[in-house]
């Protein structure tokens, strides 16, 4: 991805983002879901793929071969494939114990030895890759969404690509991954010098990688190669050069480095431009990388885990290689869009003491936002993109546990049972969480409520399933999550201003919102939720659209299909449900009126899966994939 435009005005900075009108520009995958078929050599069966860090008796990498082609409904060029010789193993710690595993792929030569790097699927050559397999994602766009929007943060000196792929092993269907590329120096993706044993410069280059305090592996050359950076108390591993090449000189002089630019940073002439922090980073990386964590607010991110850092020879240190999150965006322990995250913590919370590096910081943020504004839209193109090609049903129909496994979080709100109850949710939080952070990019009470003034508040709809089959739901609006500024609300213009950011809604109709703060600000007035009514129709005007149809339904269908339809007139609706073989196996035809309208299709006696809705409106037939679970 590449920054379409960019202008400099008098006194500031400002970004214009110019995208192609088609869809190809926003898609994660534009040319399409490719196929990868992997056969594990000598006989090896999926189960004998092991983890060494899930300590499952590894016993290093598996032989086999890799086919990487189109699909039916992809269009890359014949460069773009592979077929070849690979070694694969697990990766993950928690994620290596579901049903649906995440992979290690390295390309060889067919001496299953040498390096053999390639470009796959048009990403740049490179012999290591992984398969990512979305367990912890049932949005199964997180990853994808932040690496897109880290390859326009290009400050970020390397945001990992990736590429939706379907996989088979062993002729056994696993589903939808994404094949990524893997965190490693090379010149096409973290192009730093090589450091080796007989390397005389010690200033680099090294990858480090944030771990938990008794590391990533529990092996003593690990163990032994770990950073604690002095004031900050971060624990670090080696990522480059490997742990076990890595010199005690090297070590020490990384940790000498990063103990310094701590001292440092918590000093008192920490702020000097030539003797402190900017000494030691860069900081467009660092700015870059913090916002797009603060707005994916990802629990590994605060150097628990996941954290890359990289310093090249005669260099600065960078933030780095954007990486794990699946449990980001609204999608963790911390599940609310309110409260400051990476900004506020450990470095990155000194830096923005810095009023220079604090107004750098909010203009970056401000420049990005033409990009941020666009995230639903993004959704919305790749959930299509999977919906249409038919992955969403295939995925479903192999691992339906996924779906589910139907849970309340900490936030109160129901995991959604479709994807894209799961896509909605990941839209809706983003950008309030989008609003929230931009609202506090005010350095003053003051400031914090011309923001206000300018934002239009995001209701986010807890239960999606259980608002498109009528039942009662919760909506809910940012928190200002401050002692000394906080927020109430009026529904639906209201002059009665509410301390509750929650709504239980319990019936059909329009609703809105506007928030205030202490000092008497006003937000704009949200876009319009409408539940259980035609959107197309005002009743408050004249005007109406052209003749559309207009209902909603409960999807996945557990014993009772109910199908909330909006007429325009009296007639009657006839409701057939199709199985995948063309047949029809219920029918239903029901006197329907203008306005709301209720019709109930009983499933119990019907196998579990796909199956077609076909609907013969006033407007013509209309017919819509559901799921039958028992």
């Amino acid at each position: 991805m590449k920054l379409k435009t960019i202008l400099l005005g008098i006194g500031t900075l400002c970004s214009v983002f110019t995208f192609a009108q088609n869809n190809e520009e926003i898609l994660f995958s534009p040319k399409g879901i490719a196929e990868i078929h992997i056969t594990l050599a000598d006989g090896k069966q999926i189960w004998d793929i092991k983890n060494e860090k899930a300590n499952d008796d590894y016993a290093g990498k598996v032989n086999g071969s890799m086919t990487v082609k189109n699909s039916a409904s992809s269009t890359y060029s014949g460069s773009d494939f592979y077929t070849g010789k690979i070694l694969i193993d697990g990766r993950g710690n928690t994620s290596w114990h579901h049903d649906k595993r995440p992979y290690n792929i390295d390309l060889v030569a067919d001496d299953w030895a040498t390096e053999n790097p390639s470009v796959l699927l048009g990403m740049p050559e490179g012999d290591e890759w992984c398969l990512l397999a979305f367990w912890n994602d049932r949005s199964l766009m997180r990853f994808q969404l932040a690496s897109y929007l880290g390859q326009y943060l290009d400050g970020i000196p390397w945001t990992p690509d990736n590429r939706y792929v379907e996989v088979w092993i062993n002729d056994d269907y696993r589903g939808l991954y994404a094949l990524t590329e893997k965190i490693q120096r090379d010149k096409n993706r973290i192009d730093i010098k090589k450091l080796d044993a007989t390397s005389t410069d010690l200033t680099g280059g090294y990858i480090l990688e944030s771990s938990p305090a008794d590391g990533h592996k529990s092996t003593p050359i690990e163990i032994a190669t770990q950073i604690k950076t002095g004031p900050y108390d971060i624990n670090f591993v080696f990522k480059y050069p490997k742990a076990k090449n890595v010199t005690q000189e090297q070590r020490t002089w990384i940790k000498s480095y990063l103990d310094e630019f701590g001292s440092v940073l918590e000093g008192h002439d920490y702020k000097d431009p030539n003797n402190g922090y900017q000494k030691y980073i860069n900081e467009n990386s660092f700015i870059d990388w913090t916002i797009l964590h603060e707005l994916s607010k990802g629990c590994d991110n605060l150097f628990h885990a996941s954290v890359f850092v990289q310093k090249d020879r005669n260099g600065k240190l960078d933030m780095s290689a954007p990486w794990d999150f699946d449990l980001s965006f609204g999608n963790s322990g911390v599940y609310t869009e309110d409260g400051n995250w990476v900004k506020t913590h450990r470095w990155f919370g000194r830096l923005y003491q810095d009023p220079r590096y604090a107004e750098k910081f909010n203009q970056r943020y401000e420049e990005m936002e033409p990009l941020f504004n666009r995230i639903p839209e993004i959704l919305q193109a790749n959930y299509t993109q999977l919906d249409e090609s038919g992955v969403l049903d295939r995925e479903f129909e192999r691992f339906p546990q996924i779906l589910l496994d139907f849970v309340s979080d900490g936030e109160g709100r129901r995991t959604p049972t479709t994807y894209k109850g799961h896509v909605q949710f990941l839209s809706e939080w983003t950008m309030s969480r989008n609003s929230w952070v931009n609202i506090n990019l005010g350095m003053t009470n003051e400031e914090k409520g011309e923001r206000l003034r300018n934002t239009k508040p995001v209701i986010r709809v807890m239960d999606p399933e259980g608002m498109a089959k009528g039942s009662t739901f919760e909506a809910k609006v940012m928190k200002s999550n401050s002692d000394d500024n906080k927020y109430t609300y009026s529904w639906n213009g209201s002059t009665n201003f509410t301390a509750n950011s929650t709504r239980r809604i319990a019936q059909a109709g329009k609703y809105t919102v506007k928030i205030k703060d202490e000092w008497g600000n006003l937000s704009l007035l949200s876009d319009t939720l409408y539940v259980g009514v035609d959107p197309w129709v005002d009743p408050g005007t004249s005007i109406k659209a052209p003749e559309t149809t207009f209902f909603t339904y409960n999807n996945p269908v557990k014993e009772v299909l109910n199908i909330n339809y909006s007429a325009s007139k009296d007639f009657n609706l006839s409701a057939q449900l199709v199985d995948i073989k063309g047949a029809v196996v219920k029918k239903s035809e029901t006197p329907v009126h203008p306005g709301y309208n209720q019709i109930r299709i009983a499933t119990s006696g019907l196998s579990g899966g796909i199956y077609i809705l076909r609907l013969f409106t006033e407007n013509g037939v209309v017919s819509k994939k559901i799921i039958v679970i028992q």
